[in-house]
């Protein structure tokens, strides 16, 4: 015990009278922190980071944990490290820095409980996408990722702590893609008197792989430590977001710095060589103009001497000035006049509502403007008729959603989707997006175009997890208990909708006698297992009377029933649901077909 003791006082100092540090973090008993893991049980180990084991727990509570589980022969340096990590943990509180929910002692072993992300690491999201050619962050979001690091590191910098471990595995992404920093065991405490800029000269620590990209050269090579040492870091990790490419499978990185490698293409104006060709910057100078100065930045903070890189201070604040950059950009897109969409739809004038949804009301209305003929799209006629979607709040969730329907629908153009025509000024204080309108409706008469709830991922990516929004009865029973939505929660919402198309019963109702609630889809299930699909199918379909209809009805069945299946594994492809509605369209293809 006096050895922790002695440990601890060295790690970091103490301003109270008697020099001893409290630790205010929950002490588990080991059989509890057992027990959340079924005794560490490989199937709830999500991996390893260097000497630790990291494991997915839930508490009696329902409290979802990582325990990092630590064992090593060098039990005085695991034991420095393990002390560094709870302290800083437990003084320090930053939405950016994950929480420390506690620790515990077990004979030789070290653990420490934290909380759950559910959308995992950074180099988890970028190795995927260096695995199978898809695109999975918008541009926004990779800012708004690095803008957390940033504010993380920031924060820390302030308080005089290092974090000396800065890199993509240490970065974890919670279920809103908002990233948070882990890995504090190797941080360091500058003394008190000791500047926040200051550098001084340290035995270099055999914990840092001296070969890791991320690691300053100048800590490598001279034991130079200094808040500047992160800022290195975090310019490869910006080098990691600009290309979706860990720094390590960069072309050339075994021959010379991921610095030098950068600095060569924006000094020969080469960028497209490292940048994400998928995030758009071919096609859009704006995007092209954000990308390269997070390149630039990226490189800045890698500069030698450690004196030429800035602070994180000023790289947040740049950061933040490129954000507010690429939303003025959005800002410029398609903007309709305040006074104009209240003209088009009488005041929002209740009769005009077309539907309803989680984030706001969509208005029908007779777009007139004040000013001319407007440019968007092209000239749009004065008369044309639109569907207004007004957001309910300007809460950051409403605000989320607002950007990420632009976001992905400026981007994606299709016959089959609405299309957007474009949106009020962020200078009123109410949100609004303007689609085209559809005069025929939709199948259910829900609400137009509600591209905010939507995720931009490729099918490689198992899930991601966010709070589960939208219309219940078409929802994913696995999203909505768990969270966790991938390309399948799209396919099983569609069986819904095939089974309306079928039944044309809606997709949820009461059943009258007993009051009890009935979804569509159990309800189909059921009749298919009994054999008596007759009484789901629409009567009015000819599905008795014609051998064609019933044949075409029946297989449209099966594959609702594909569609709806549980666990999400089992269920198609949207790819292979298309080709087998084009099959039977055409008369030539069953369900038996799709595998």
């Amino acid at each position: 015990m006096r050895l922790r003791c002695n440990l601890l006082q060295c790690c970091f100092t103490s301003s109270s009278s008697n020099g001893v540090i409290q630790i205010k973090g929950k002490i588990f008993p080991y059989l509890i922190l057992a027990q959340a893991t079924n005794n560490f049980n490989k199937r709830n180990c999500l991996g390893k980071i260097g000497l630790k084991n990291l494991y997915y727990g839930k508490l009696r509570d329902g409290c979802e944990i990582v325990i990092e589980r630590v064992s090593s022969n060098d039990k005085r340096q695991i034991f420095q490290q393990f002390l560094n990590e709870i302290l800083v943990s437990n003084i320090l509180h930053h939405k950016n820095l994950v929480t420390f929910r506690g620790y515990a002692f077990h004979h030789e072993e070290f653990l420490v409980a934290h909380e759950y992300l559910s959308n995992g690491t950074l180099a988890a999201y970028l190795e995927c996408e260096i695995q199978h050619n898809k695109c999975t962050l918008p541009l926004l979001t990779r800012m708004e990722i690095a803008i957390d690091i940033a504010n993380a590191l920031s924060y820390l910098h302030k308080h005089g702590i290092i974090h000396h471990n800065i890199n993509s595995s240490n970065i974890l992404l919670d279920k809103n893609m908002c990233a948070k920093v882990a890995g504090l065991h190797l941080s360091r405490k500058l003394p008190e008197d000791v500047s926040v800029n200051a550098t001084s000269i340290v035995s270099i620590s055999s914990d840092l792989a001296k070969n890791c990209v991320y690691i300053d050269p100048e800590y490598v090579s001279h034991g130079r430590v200094s808040t500047k040492n992160d800022v290195y870091s975090f310019g490869v990790v910006l080098c990691d977001l600009i290309s979706s490419k860990l720094a390590k499978y960069w072309e050339g990185c075994d021959r010379e710095s991921i610095a030098a490698l950068l600095g060569r293409n924006i000094e020969n104006q080469a960028l497209d060589k490292v940048l994400d060709p998928r995030t758009g910057f071919q096609s859009d100078h704006k995007i092209m103009q954000v990308m390269t100065a997070m390149a630039e930045l990226a490189l800045n903070c890698m500069g030698f001497p450690q004196e030429l890189r800035p602070n994180m201070e000023q790289v947040l604040d740049i950061l933040n000035g490129k954000r507010l950059e690429r939303y003025k950009t959005i800002e410029a897109f398609r903007i309709f006049d305040y006074a104009d969409l209240r003209k088009a739809t009488m005041q929002f004038r209740p009769d005009r509502i077309l539907g309803e949804g989680g984030f706001g009301s969509v208005f029908y209305g007779m777009y007139i403007c004040s000013f001319g003929l407007p440019l968007i799209l092209g000239k749009l006629q004065d008369g044309l008729e639109v569907a207004i979607k007004r957001f309910h709040n300007m809460r950051q969730n409403s605000l989320k959603q607002f950007m990420n329907e632009i976001e992905i629908l400026r981007l994606l153009h299709h016959r089959n989707l609405v299309s957007l025509y474009g949106r009020s000024s962020f200078e009123h204080n109410e949100l609004f997006l303007v689609y085209e309108y559809v005069p025929n409706g939709t199948v259910s008469r829900h609400i137009h175009g509600d591209f905010g709830l939507s995720r931009s991922q490729p099918d490689y990516v198992t899930h991601v997890s966010t709070a589960p929004a939208g219309t219940n009865a078409y929802m994913d029973p696995e999203y909505f208990q768990t969270g966790r939505v991938s390309y399948r929660s799209d396919v099983y919402s569609f069986g819904v909708v095939l089974f309306e198309l079928i039944s044309s019963k809606p997709a949820f109702w009461r059943d009258v006698p007993h009051g009890e609630a009935v979804g569509l889809p159990k309800f189909a299930i059921i009749k298919l297992l009994n054999n008596t699909l007759k009484e789901l199918v629409d009567p009015d379909i000819g599905y008795d009377s014609d051998k064609d209809v019933t044949e075409m009805v029946t297989a449209v069945a099966e594959l609702a029933f594909q569609c709806v299946q549980s666990p999400k594994e089992l269920r198609p492809s949207m790819k292979q649901v298309l080709e087998t509605l084009e099959g039977i369209k055409k008369g030539t293809w069953g369900f038996n077909q799709i595998t």
